[in-house]
């Protein structure tokens, strides 16, 4: 332990960099023994020194690879720091490293993403304007690094790492829906199939078909649909409604299993909810494959029989709210963008055959959910507002 005073200690290691600074061969032994003792200084007992040894290391680390793997792991050690403006100044070195030497982007942003579990408030948010300047740096990979903490792991874990990895997963998901949001809509996701959008949209939709339902809403409405790149004439939305109707025709088998029993729509109504969503609220594909999903899977006599009162009532408003939409002239204009977008405009527009064969199938499933609501015993649940959407189509059909 060096026993001189911390003032003689400040002005020895400021003397140190001045002389550093000044000598025009970046690979010289006093660069070198600059960067050594700065090295040491991360674990000094003195907060100020400590600080110091964060705002220089970037001047030094790149000029000397033999000693890298020291001066970063010296940053990490200063991000744990008991002292909470070390581990702030921690945090701005690992930027810091970063933009000095690219291919640490990838282990710092890891290091970043879990450092979002902190307590400290305050620092989370050093934290995450850290991760934000690390996707400004390299969207690719920073945003590898992010999906690589939202998409469960095929390999089993145990009680505790379960625990830590779905804490960790809602930060980061909070992280994308709030603070990088601004960044991934101007910049980084903005584009169709541009190499960082392609790197989040398909981790997202990866994890749309492995995670909660809870967890998926959020990256639906906030992280997905915000996206310039899911906007018409993209063809983004209706990949993502593909999704979502696939998952809802994977749970619908466990809510209704064969055999004839009575169930439920408890697993299916969730991802019911989010096409609808993306459909009918946000408009971000056409609602067709919706509204066949309805009619195929919702609407036999059989299968409304086998539901409780409350979940007949989702399928009839379910059904007024789609077919609402696909009656909308409005809703059938063709997507409007360059002329260079008109290949992948295929399937994102009113597609008129299918609009007639709908519109053929409404009158006899109108007459079985119009009985299914007569039939109701619970005044409750009847929704009348969606009866009233079903007559006036059946009269603008007939």
């Amino acid at each position: 332990m060096d026993s001189r005073s911390l003032a003689e200690q400040e002005k020895d290691i400021r003397d140190l960099l001045r002389r550093a600074e000044r000598t025009p061969v970046k690979t010289s032994a006093l660069r070198k023994d600059t960067l050594r003792r700065l090295i040491d200084l991360a674990h000094s007992p003195h907060s100020s020194l400590k600080v110091i040894a964060a705002t220089n290391l970037k001047l030094f680390i790149r000029d000397f690879p033999e000693l890298e793997d020291e001066a970063i792991n010296a940053v990490y050690d200063l991000c744990e720091d008991p002292v909470s403006s070390v581990r702030i100044k921690g945090y701005a070195a690992i930027v810091d490293v970063s933009r000095e030497q690219q291919k640490w982007v990838k282990r710092n942003a890891d290091v970043l993403v879990q450092l979002l579990q902190s307590d400290e408030p305050e620092e989370v948010t050093f934290v995450k304007r850290a991760l934000t300047q690390h996707l400004d740096m390299d969207p690719v990979v920073t945003l590898g690094v992010i999906c690589d903490q939202i998409v469960p792991p095929d390999e089993p874990l145990d009680e505790e790492e379960q625990a830590i990895r779905e804490r960790l997963r809602s930060l980061v998901l909070a992280f994308l829906a709030g603070e990088a949001k601004r960044s991934l809509v101007e910049r980084h996701a903005n584009t169709p199939d541009s190499p960082a959008e392609q790197v989040l949209v398909s981790n997202l939709f990866k994890a749309i078909t492995k995670l909660p339902s809870e967890e998926i809403g959020v990256i639906v409405k906030d992280v997905l649909a915000p996206l310039p790149s899911f906007k018409p004439p993209s063809t983004r939305g209706k990949e993502l409604l593909e999704l979502l109707l696939a998952q809802a025709r994977a749970t619908l088998k466990s809510d209704l299993p064969s055999g004839g029993d009575d169930g439920t729509l408890d697993h299916t109504r969730p991802y019911l909810d989010l096409a609808s969503f993306i459909t009918i609220d946000s408009r971000l594909t056409q609602p067709y494959q919706l509204l066949r999903f309805y009619y195929t899977n919702l609407t036999p006599k059989l299968v409304l029989a086998r539901l409780p009162e409350n979940d007949q009532a989702f399928v009839l408003r379910g059904v007024a709210r789609v077919f609402a939409v696909c009656d909308d002239p409005s809703s059938r204009a063709p997507p409007i963008g360059p002329a260079a977008d008109v290949s992948k405009q295929a399937g994102a527009g009113w597609d008129k055959a299918e609009d007639a064969a709908l519109r053929r199938q409404f009158i006899d499933v109108c007459s079985v959910l119009l009985q299914v609501f007569a039939d109701m015993q619970s005044p409750d649940y009847r929704p009348w507002s969606a009866c009233h959407t079903l007559l006036q189509g059946v009269v603008r059909v007939c």
